[in-house]
């Protein structure tokens, strides 16, 4: 199968040492470009490999990190499975052995909806096969297995991360991860977690399952739907009892609709599917946990500021949530933040808060979303609301036009990105930026596909200073006349 291979890099730029050092011909002075394409190259033509994310940064000539990640064919045979494992493994003990070039931080392997680290000593390797193996058996869909390097002491920081199974929630998963942690010695101390991405974020309301992750690779740095862990503030060393938080979800539940959540020792995070009922749930679950335990509860698509709902923004953010095309809504006592599905949904937002008396409390105001209902190019105005309401007419004539790829204003500044075009079609685009910005407004025009974008201050004629780019491509250079012709032209 075909391979997407790519490499990041972050090099610290110490010319003068580089060029000496360079004359010595130790190793390569990119020390972690040349680890990820080792990596590339010890994978090159294995069938079962879909996919080698490689990571690295060179921090100093010949020296750096570098990490990896894995995807394998989900029809792999255990047989192969276990040397791939292998000959990922060696590899790492091979670089290990080193006494320069980039250190190792972790290769992560994902196959049928696990991913496991692969480390440089095939007795762990082999513990976590066969743990993987064995939670497959017993029907769990996915899963994230992590056994750090023994230290000196012998101590691991290790992690087990379960996938709930049909029928079960993710307490059941949680309950089964810790069973099987304590029947695997390996795993004893480990930070268990049980996870489900039924229902809703409670990070992030408009969360549609989406991320950045290379294609089959599971987001595991996302928060879950729902999800319980044993995590204290992210240590991966230390591992506490979630019971408290566990059964203020519970007693919440029991009462309302509980849309998503994240527990942990310390922390209870829940979106229940009312706003109107947040108050009322957040005295459940405070009154159900230590006084140490910090408690927050959203409801519907309504995030508040800090978690502490405003009773004079309540009945704007209700007449919002009732307008088709809004996915979610950020609030405070005085500030709106308004998700939508398309620009038209905007519109509608503003509409409704303008036939609102109460909305007179808005003094600050963000609306955003796709430019069109599932296009990835997007649109941010912000501002006063009559800011907002004057840049989302720019940004409604931009995408009658069709000449919209992005859009983010806010006064005093603006940023646009058009679809490449003629000079008639671009030239009207321009046109239609130029008469509806305000005078001095900081201004940067870009067009897809071609590279830069060039910024300067909104007046009549522009002059944009040639040295400023000083290094400019010939194809920048021309992007940068024609934007300069086709506004002074408008």
């Amino acid at each position: 199968m075909p391979q997407n291979r790519t490499i990041r890099t972050a090099a610290t730029a110490l010319f003068a040492m580089a060029a000496v050092l360079c004359l010595s011909g130790c190793g390569d002075v990119n020390a972690a470009s040349a680890a990820g394409r080792d990596f590339e190259q010890l994978l090159d033509g294995v069938p079962e490999v879909v996919d080698v994310d490689t990571t690295g940064s060179n921090t100093l000539p010949w020296s750096g990190t570098a990490a990896a990640s894995v995807l394998l064919d989900d029809d792999v045979s255990d047989d192969r499975l276990s040397e791939v494992v292998d000959r990922i493994g060696g590899f790492l003990n091979e670089q290990a052995k080193r006494s320069g070039g980039a250190t190792w931080e972790g290769v992560d392997l994902t196959v049928r909806g696990f991913t496991l680290s692969v480390l440089d000593r095939r007795a762990d390797n082999a513990t976590q096969l066969e743990l993987l193996a064995s939670l497959e058996d017993e029907g769990v869909p996915g899963g994230e297995l992590q056994l750090a390097f023994a230290g000196t002491g012998g101590a691991r920081a290790s992690s087990l991360t379960l996938v709930t199974r049909p029928g079960e929630d993710f307490l059941d998963a949680y309950d089964l991860a810790r069973a099987t942690a304590d029947a695997t010695p390996a795993y004893t101390a480990a930070v268990v977690a049980g996870r489900s991405d039924d229902g809703v974020d409670p990070a992030e309301p408009d969360e549609d399952g989406a991320d950045d992750a290379a294609p089959g690779f599971p987001n595991w740095d996302a928060t879950a739907r729902f999800s319980i862990s044993s995590g204290v503030d992210d240590d991966a060393t230390v591992s506490g009892d979630p019971g408290a938080t566990r059964a203020a979800y519970v007693a919440v539940a029991e009462q309302f609709e509980v849309i998503g959540a994240t527990l942990t020792p310390e922390t209870i995070d829940l979106r229940i599917a009312n706003v109107d009922d947040v108050a009322a749930a957040t005295a459940v679950a405070t009154g159900a946990v230590p006084a140490n335990v910090a408690v927050e509860i959203q409801g519907g698509i309504v995030t508040w500021d800090d978690g502490v709902p405003s009773a004079e923004m309540l009945p704007v953010v209700q007449a919002l949530g009732a307008v088709p095309g809004v996915t979610a809504i950020a609030a405070s006592s005085d500030r709106l933040g308004i998700t939508v599905s398309d620009p038209a949904a905007g519109r509608a937002s503003l509409d409704a808060l303008d036939a609102l008396p109460a909305a007179s409390i808005v003094e600050s105001l963000r609306i955003g979303g796709p430019v069109a209902n599932g296009d990835p190019g997007t649109f941010s105005v912000s501002g006063s609301r009559a800011e907002a309401a004057s840049l989302l007419t720019l940004v409604e004539q931009l995408t009658a036009s069709g000449s919209l790829a992005s859009f983010e204003g806010s006064a005093g500044r603006l940023q646009v990105e058009f679809h490449a075009g003629d000079d008639a079609t671009l030239g009207a685009a321009i046109g239609l930026i130029k008469a509806g910005v305000s005078t001095g407004t900081w201004t940067g025009l870009g067009v897809s596909g071609e590279p830069g974008r060039w910024w300067f201050d909104a007046v009549d004629t522009i002059t944009i200073d040639p040295s400023t780019y000083a290094d400019e491509f010939p194809e920048e250079t021309a992007l940068r006349e024609r934007i300069e012709r086709l506004w002074n032209a408008a």
